[in-house]
């Protein structure tokens, strides 16, 4: 070979391997920035670094900023965190309005979060005396060998936060008391969109990025205190809008990277609950300029958590862990906590001790809770003034103990392939094959065809992230299976082909608000692959029947010898549109002649 061709066959192979890693989402090595400053935490992989050391770490959302008196004790408080082995704290950098806004706390608390101390007045009125403040944080939180990572803004209304730029713009239907957590979601989507707020939360980032420390001296950009930048707490949107704010982040995070090259940003949403929400947060993290991932998590009566237990936060843990890790990107549980009493009968120690436990075995890099405070009154949080959260706190220092044990870590084979964790969670039941609730109705033709019948509740198995039903219908949401059995037959008949025929619709998500009208569903027999369909929304009285014709080989043998039939119908996890399944009796009014709404034809 030639060397011009040997070197342009080098470059090739060279670009490929390029395209190919960015392809994967950031799934090839995932190096540190190249000469990266003393004291800084880094990433290296999937790893935080600090001076080429991994840092792995229990964190803190620590009560500093609003309250008169947690400001006052905010030295003691950093102190505290320090003594129970808290390495890095969460800290809200931002505080829009003042007490004369109409943009309030919904709920009770708002006592927790008063406006006495806003960062932002008004558009063109900055509050100094906020960012001193912030300040001294900082300095306290070095002086303790703290890290901080500072979070720029709040999708909630407690602190301001997006409604209150959107009043600022103009926009003041985006706050509604009558909306849940007072916030019209399809209007608050607006901030990631509108070019007001964008300047305007662009203005406050520069604030913060390029400010000079009034204790220490030190540009902000040049204190290695400052572990990194969270562009929001809890950064929202519903299905089908998710692509507003993966281009706020993208334009945001390569904004924050113009002002300061050395430290780390995350987006700041609170993570998934879904396969199709996993994809699309996948995508949204795998921007060049997020460096780490953060997810949250309450265990409470919320049926986007399914966390009821600690066996179930564990699996929650670890289905993010791998998420994490398919990007090659540290990931840290940035809120997670508990209220006094417990929940489902395990204490909030146990709790505690379940989180702590299960972030350090599975390889993530911080473990942070909610919410280090002096306020004895505060429900959601662990107050060190009184006795009654010292088993929690012991649970703090057990889990920072354990973290620094496990520095080296990475997750476990099991966790590192994503393949295996592409759904959260799932609920699942199974029948016997003889029971008397899944016999279908059989019918024979004059031509010897046999016909199955099954009411939709006949199902002998069923598994997805959803799951409901009742007389004449049964339904999962997202990914899984809804599966019926066509009993054995003693007989052998020639089978030229099978019709299978079901009554078919999909489950919306309930933010999609239109956007989605149709699911993926696959029909499997016998794990035979059949083809699947795009099925569409009915529209009443009609009824939307899909049907395959199989005449496979394989399928046509098992009916043949009138051996059992698997019929499963499924929506795949990489399906383009994973919406579940329901099936149901007919719409009223929709004339069905003789027809179930699952039927299996048997054809010679």
């Amino acid at each position: 070979m030639k060397r011009k061709h040997f070197l342009f066959a080098a470059f090739a192979l060279l670009v490929g391997a390029a395209i190919f890693f960015a392809a994967q989402g950031g799934r090839g090595v995932r190096e540190s920035k190249k000469n990266v400053r003393p004291g800084f935490v880094s990433t290296r992989g999937a790893q935080f670094v600090i001076d080429g050391s991994p840092f792995r770490f229990v964190g803190a959302n620590v009560a500093v900023m609003y309250r008169n008196e947690d400001r006052a004790r905010m030295p003691e408080t950093l102190r505290v965190a320090a003594e129970d082995g808290i390495r890095v704290v969460r800290v809200w950098a931002y505080g829009e309005g003042g007490t004369d806004s109409p943009v309030k706390s919904v709920g009770g608390d708002r006592e927790d979060w008063p406006r006495q101390h806003p960062f932002r007045f008004t558009p063109d009125e900055w509050n100094e005396e906020a960012f001193v403040h912030l300040d001294k944080v900082i300095a306290e939180a070095a002086r303790n060998k703290i890290y901080v990572q500072l979070c720029l803004t709040n999708w909630w209304r407690d602190t301001g936060g997006v409604t209150q730029y959107l009043r600022w713009a103009g926009i003041e239907d985006a706050a509604d008391d009558k909306q849940p957590f007072g916030i019209n979601v399809e209007r608050a989507m607006l901030f990631y969109t509108n070019e007001e707020t964008r300047r305007m939360y662009r203005q406050h980032v520069e604030k913060i990025v390029t400010r000079r420390n009034t204790v220490t001296g030190a540009l902000y950009k040049d204190d290695p205190a400052i572990m990194g930048y969270e562009l929001m707490n809890e950064a929202q949107a519903p299905t089908g809008r998710r692509h507003e704010r993966s281009q706020w982040v993208r334009e945001m995070s390569d904004y924050i990277r113009s002002l300061d090259a050395d430290h780390l940003i995350t987006p700041g949403t609170w993570g998934y609950r879904s396969a199709w929400e996993r994809r699309e947060w996948l995508a949204e993290h795998s921007l060049p300029n997020v460096d780490f991932v953060d997810v949250h998590n309450y265990p409470r009566d919320d049926l986007d958590s399914y966390v009821d237990s600690p066996t179930a936060l564990n699996e929650f843990i670890q289905n993010r862990v791998s998420a994490a890790y398919a990007l090659n990107k540290p990931i840290v549980f940035g809120e997670f906590g508990m209220a006094p009493e417990g929940y489902k009968g395990f204490s909030p120690a146990e709790w505690f001790r379940a989180y702590f436990e299960g972030a350090a075995r599975s390889g993530a890099s911080g473990a942070i809770f909610w919410i280090l405070t002096p306020d004895p009154k505060r429900g959601y949080g662990v107050n060190y003034t009184m006795p009654r959260d010292e088993p929690v706190r012991a649970e703090v220092r057990r889990g920072a103990e354990l973290m620094a044990s496990l520095q080296n870590d990475k997750p476990p084979q099991s966790l590192r392939n994503d393949g295996h964790h592409l759904v959260p969670r799932q609920f699942a039941f199974t029948r016997p094959a003889n029971d008397p609730a899944v016999q279908p109705t059989v019918k024979l033709r004059e031509d010897k065809t046999i016909i199955y019948r099954f009411k939709p509740e006949q199902a002998i198995s069923q598994r997805f992230e959803k799951v409901g039903g009742g007389d004449g219908y049964i339904w999962g949401g997202g990914v899984g299976h809804v599966e019926y059995l066509v009993p054995a037959r003693t007989d052998y008949r020639r089978v030229g082909s099978l019709i299978v025929r079901a009554h078919l619709q999909p489950v919306i998500p309930h933010d999609a608000n239109g956007r989605i009208k149709a699911t993926r569903i696959t029909l499997f027999i016998n794990g035979k692959n059949c083809g699947s369909r795009l099925v569409p929304l009915e529209t009443v009285p009609q009824a939307h029947v899909e049907e395959w014709r199989v005449d496979s080989w394989g399928v046509r043998l098992s009916a043949l010898r009138g051996q059992p039939l698997s019929i499963r119908f499924v929506v795949e996890a990489d399906a383009d549109q994973p919406f579940g399944i329901n099936i149901s009796n007919w719409p009223e009014g929709y004339d069905a002649k003789e027809a179930a709404p699952v039927e299996v034809e048997v054809k010679r």
